[in-house]
């Protein structure tokens, strides 16, 4: 039997991204955590699988726990998401429009799609931990964190 792939957020990042989006203001009650996959694309699909397998049932946001759903990015418009968290291969132009027209946060382990704009917040632990904000995409969406965590996090 073969092994399945490792998701490409840790279980240490996906944590940190928990304890993110509780600092969020205001914080975000009653939507959806999206593990976002690219349509058609086998590999992301099985990325967004292993993710939503590591954080399983909910995302603890702060005192909040926010229910998973894999979805792909076109689902984004459907409304009821209150965080996207992209999977291998979910980064780019249709990803980045989806999150700022649902005005929703992106979070990603991909630091050059954060630099990119296709994703607001990037996360990573290796070789140390590092928290990635693009501020012209957390602008847009109109995403604000309260002072105390931009403190800790870098902004591009």
């Amino acid at each position: 039997m073969r092994e399945a792939a490792a998701a490409t957020l840790s279980p240490q990042e996906l944590l940190i991204v928990g304890h993110a989006v509780g600092f969020m203001q205001p914080p975000p009650v009653g939507g959806t955590v999206a593990v976002v996959y690219a349509a058609g694309d086998a590999a992301s699909r099985q990325d967004a699988d292993a993710i939503a397998s590591e954080i399983g049932n909910s995302l603890q946001a702060g005192n909040v726990p926010l229910p998973v759903q894999v979805v792909d990015a076109a689902e984004l418009a459907t409304g009821g998401f209150a965080v996207a968290i992209a999977a291998a291969g979910a980064n780019g132009p249709s990803l980045g429009a989806a999150v700022r027209a649902a005005r929703i946060l992106c979070v990603t382990a991909d630091l050059a799609a954060v630099q990119a704009g296709f994703c607001t917040m990037g996360i990573t632990t290796r070789p140390r931990v590092e928290i990635v904000l693009n501020h012209a995409a957390a602008a847009a969406a109109d995403i604000t964190f309260v002072a105390a965590f931009r403190m800790m996090i870098r902004e591009i």
